[in-house]
């Protein structure tokens, strides 16, 4: 190929920034965005680092932007979007806001045109919407679960104008069809797993991948994973019966020293090359490319 608990928790960022993260934050939204959208990102970003400051910052940010959400504006390529933070989970949404619509954190600067896309962890939808926006016209389905970021998803979509372009389905992306208990976390953490502190857990309904490629096994199809921890039963499952043929996935890896070595020996087995291009210790992101690209 070319080319919650209800506990402020801090926004990671890639390990090798070290001690400087809070200023290479401030430095991308600075470049990224412009106006009154660079102050109200930066507070939202103050409010996260510095706990003194917090209420401070979330003071004059509801003077900034009342209500329960905060807007901003940024651009993909040439097109200018509107995104929002939720007041209610702004750490989380700052989190998606600064990775999805300020940083490319899925390269796909770096990915030819596709031909269909799937958002698997679709969150609050800024994936979506950047994809919707950078290459038109191109079939889209995004699933989230949450029913909060469902809304999330949809008023982000409307705000832009791109209802019409992305299909969204409120279920979760596992290994069989079912139901399971889906336990409530941080707007961007919620996952199937028990063995963390969770708000609650719901019951989702579930969906294999495989059902909603397109038969055309020519068609190139981007598939982007962030769920929390299921990728590994997702992808096992995908690739199960022979996998996928023209096909780029980007994901979130989760509990890395254990999944590392699973994702490696599924890449060798089905052909796909693999490229890490950010691991923490706990988390990792990475491509797998099918070898007929």
């Amino acid at each position: 190929m070319s080319n919650g608990t209800g506990l402020r928790k801090e926004i990671p960022m890639n390990e090798s920034q070290g001690k400087n993260s809070h200023f290479t934050r401030a430095r991308a939204v600075i470049t990224t965005l412009s106006g009154l959208s660079i102050v109200k990102v930066l507070l939202a970003v103050l409010a996260n680092s510095r706990p003194h400051a917090r209420p401070f910052a979330l003071g004059l940010l509801m003077l900034l932007a009342p209500g329960s959400r905060v807007s901003y504006k940024y651009k993909i390529g040439d097109s200018k979007l509107i995104g929002f933070l939720r007041r209610k989970d702004i750490d989380s949404d700052l989190q998606s806001a600064l990775e999805l619509a300020i940083a490319d954190r899925y390269r796909l600067n770096q990915i030819p045109r596709p031909d269909f896309i799937v958002d698997g962890g679709a969150n609050t939808g800024l994936f979506s919407l950047d994809v919707a926006t950078r290459w038109p016209g191109v079939p889209i389905v995004a699933f989230e679960p949450a029913p909060s970021n469902l809304e999330a998803i949809r008023s982000h979509l409307e705000a832009n104008h791109l209802e019409n372009f992305v299909r969204v389905e409120p279920v979760a992306l596992a290994g069989v069809d079912g139901s399971k208990h889906f336990f409530l976390r941080d707007a961007n953490q919620g996952s199937f797993s028990a063995d963390l502190p969770a708000d609650h857990a719901i019951e989702v309904q579930c969906r294999a991948l495989a059902q909603y490629l397109p038969s055309d096994p020519e068609t190139l199809k981007l598939i982007k994973l962030d769920i929390e921890g299921a990728e590994v039963e997702v992808l096992d499952a995908l690739f199960a019966n022979g996998g996928t043929k023209k096909t780029i996935i980007v994901l979130e890896l989760h509990n890395t020293p254990v999944t590392r070595p699973w994702i490696e020996e599924l890449a060798r087995r089905v052909g796909f090359i693999l490229e890490f291009y950010e691991i923490g210790s706990v988390t990792a992101h990475c491509q797998l490319t099918s070898s007929d690209l």
